[in-house]
This record gives C-alpha cells, sequence and structure tokens, in this order.
C-alpha cells in the first residue's frame, strides 16, 4: 500500500497507518537505519497534513515512546529533532512545546547539559514577546520550563541560578500547571529556604508541595511529608503538620511512622526517646540524603527547647547535669546556653568556674510581663505559619 502510493504520487490516512506498521516491524527486527527511513516518511504524512493533527499528535506520541525504549542516546535524540523540524513547519505549537519537553527530559538524562540549556532558552524565549515579556497564555508553558531548568540547576549544583529560577516561578500568576509540575517547584523553594535556614518558608513551600504532589497521585508525596515535618521542628512550630487530614492517611506509611515516633518525642521533650529513634530508624531519618543535612540542627533546636524545659524551676544546674540529661558533652551544653542567654530565652549567666548555670529570679511584674511578651510572639508567629499555610 505505502509502495503503490508512493507511484501514484497519492497519499491517505491508508498509508500512514501501513507505515506506522512497517516501522513497528523494523523495530522488531532491529532494523534501526531502515526505522529512520520509514519514520520519515510518517511525519511527510503529517507535513503534509493527510491525518487529523489529533490523530498525528497521538500517532507520533506513541511512535516516540516507541523508538526511544528500542534505540541509543544519539538516534533517540535524532529521532526527536526531525520530529520538532517537521512539527515546527506545520505550526503545531502545542505538540511542538509537547515534544520538546521530552526531549529536554531525554537530555537531562543523558547529563546533555549544553545541548539542554540551548533547547530550554528556545522554550522560554517562545513564552516571550518581542520586548521580552512574559506572554500572559504562556503562563503555564513557563512554569513547565522553568521546572526543567530547576532540574538542571539542581544537577549542576548551582544554587544561584536555581533560586532566581524559583523566584520567576513565584512571580507567574496566570498559570495552571499541573499539580506534579507545581509540586516539583515547590519542592525546589522547600529546599532552597532549608539551605538558608528558613524554616518557615520552608515549611510552607513543602506543604503546598505535598498538596499538589497528593492531588497527582505522586508517591513523591510521603518524602515531602517528612521533609514538611523536619521544617516544622527546626522552626519550633506548635502546629503539627501530620494531624492536618491529608496527612493522616498515610501515617502508617514506614517513612511517616518513624517520624511521627520523633515528633511525639520531641513535643514531650523526651530526650533518650529522640536520641533512641534517631539512632534506631537511621535508615529512614539520618541516611536519608536530604533530612541526613538538618540532622544536627534539629537536635540543637530540640536540645535547646529541652534545657528551656529542664532549668525552668531552678536557679543554679550544673553544666555537667544538664549534659547527662542531654546525652552531650558539656563543652556542647555550654554552648546551647550561651545561644538562650544571647537570644533572651534564659535570663542567666554561666559560671565558667564552677560549671554552673545561674538563673536570675524576677520580679512578679516583670516575669508576668515577659511571659505575655513571649505569649504573644507564639501566637503571632502561629498565625503567620497559618497563613503561610493557608496560602
Amino acid at each position: 500500500l505505502v509502495i503503490d502510493e508512493d507511484t501514484q504520487n497519492e497519499r491517505s490516512d491508508w498509508g500512514f497507518k501501513a507505515t506506522k506498521q512497517i516501522i513497528k516491524l523494523h523495530l522488531k527486527a532491529g532494523e534501526l537505519d531502515k526505522v529512520l527511513e520509514r519514520y520519515d516518511q510518517m511525519l511527510d504524512y503529517v507535513r503534509d497534513s493527510v491525518v487529523t493533527r489529533n490523530y498525528a499528535e497521538k500517532s507520533i506520541n506513541n511512535m516516540l515512546e516507541r523508538l526511544t525504549a528500542n534505540a541509543d542516546e544519539q538516534m533517540s535524540r535524532d529521532v526527536y529533532q526531525r520530529t520538532l523540524d517537521v512539527l515546527k513547519a506545520t505550526q503545531s505549537e502545542r505538540l511542538w512545546l509537547r515534544t520538546s519537553l521530552r526531549l529536554a527530559k531525554i537530555l537531562l538524562a543523558q547529563q546533555q547539559y549544553d545541548e539542554l540549556s540551548a533547547l530550554l532558552l528556545k522554550l522560554k524565549r517562545s513564552c516571550e514577546d518581542d520586548n521580552g515579556q512574559l506572554i500572559m497564555e504562556r503562563g503555564t508553558q513557563l512554569l513547565e520550563v522553568n521546572a526543567v531548568y530547576l532540574e538542571l540547576y539542581s544537577a549542576r549544583d548551582q544554587d544561584k541560578q536555581l533560586k532566581d529560577t524559583y523566584l520567576q516561578c513565584e512571580a507567574v500568576k496566570s498559570a495552571v500547571p499541573h499539580p506534579r509540575i507545581m509540586g516539583y517547584i515547590r519542592e525546589c523553594g522547600g529546599k532552597i529556604y532549608m539551605g538558608e535556614r528558613n524554616w518557615a518558608k520552608a515549611q510552607s513551600c513543602f506543604f503546598d508541595a505535598f498538596k499538589n504532589y497528593d492531588e497527582a497521585g505522586s508517591y513523591q508525596r510521603v518524602e515531602i511529608l517528612k521533609y514538611l515535618v523536619l521544617a516544622s521542628m527546626l522552626s519550633e512550630s506548635e502546629v503539627n503538620p501530620l494531624s492536618s487530614p491529608e496527612a493522616k492517611s498515610y501515617e502508617n506509611e514506614p517513612p511517616i511512622r518513624a517520624i511521627t515516633d520523633l515528633v511525639l518525642a520531641y513535643e514531650r521533650r523526651d530526650v533518650q526517646a529522640f536520641e533512641h529513634i534517631l539512632s534506631a530508624q537511621k535508615s529512614v531519618i539520618v541516611n536519608d540524603s536530604f533530612v541526613g543535612r538538618y540532622v544536627a540542627d534539629l537536635r540543637r533546636t530540640f536540645r535547646m527547647q529541652a534545657i528551656e524545659g529542664i532549668v525552668r524551676p531552678y536557679t543554679r544546674v550544673r553544666v555537667a547535669t544538664l549534659a547527662r540529661l542531654l546525652a552531650a558533652t558539656p563543652a556542647e551544653v555550654e554552648e546551647l546556653l550561651i545561644a538562650l542567654i544571647l537570644d533572651h530565652r534564659l535570663n542567666g549567666s554561666i559560671d565558667q568556674e564552677n560549671g554552673t548555670l545561674l538563673l536570675r529570679q524576677e520580679t512578679t511584674d516583670r516575669a508576668q510581663y515577659e511571659s505575655l511578651e513571649k505569649w504573644s510572639a507564639k501566637i503571632s508567629a502561629l498565625m503567620n505559619t497559618s497563613y503561610a499555610i493557608l496560602g
């Protein structure tokens, strides 16, 4: 049928369907050179508008999946480039974008970063007018392109470009991307703010990422929930993210069970339980490449809160006693005490000669005033966190 159409210089959708079947046969036989020849013929049908645009789009997507699964890296890129050239000529913008983004993912996986950067720049410019301003109708397209940029900058450890691109994503308001795309963008934001030790912003980003991944049905939501809990503890938030209706359905997942036990120990200021969980659940918590970076910060935050609770009834406490209760060294405890005093969380001084923390007694009026002030600050912080989570 294909040969007959070629000799008669006439094309029909039957010839298009026959060409697809021939490509599949060549693929099965491993005849890749003939595959490319027939694939070019298939693209000719698309170029000449022999088949409808929707049918052409579906056929090209299916064929690209088959070809990239059976071809080597160079052939995969060649097939995509031939396809993009035809789609550009036929002004099939939607399919050109989808195919370009799929090629971008392939280039990212193959670590062809220079070629990927050139493709992304072309995609980004397609979202802008002649003055370099975003075309409002293409906000969703820009977010999809920027999501790949974020993956690229993450892979190359380019932190400045990573944050600049994330802030560009935040500035786009006229977009309705797939929740998986938005989930990844907000995940990147959370990791950026974690690196800056801005725990409250990281918590807000991870909460948004969790909601989007949950909506998309992505298993990544479980990992993000773990990061959300970590950021919540580091920010000393009084809102337990695991108590939300969205999170409760995942409380029996193994990683979440471990982090739930850690949260309970954190809330009770149970030093022994906290350290035991960190040790017993090392594969889930400490050995997680991302969480592991912040275990020292988490331990420091926990110990500072534990010290505040331990010393509250006393006027004098030995540093060695605190070290024993916290499973820490006297030097570590002394460093924590200095930080608490400088932050005005403890009103006292350290007698280094005798290794003793001396706490000053305050007048009732002043103590009540400062208690109210602390209570007010915590209420304010709680409201800000709630506003951030609610968006």
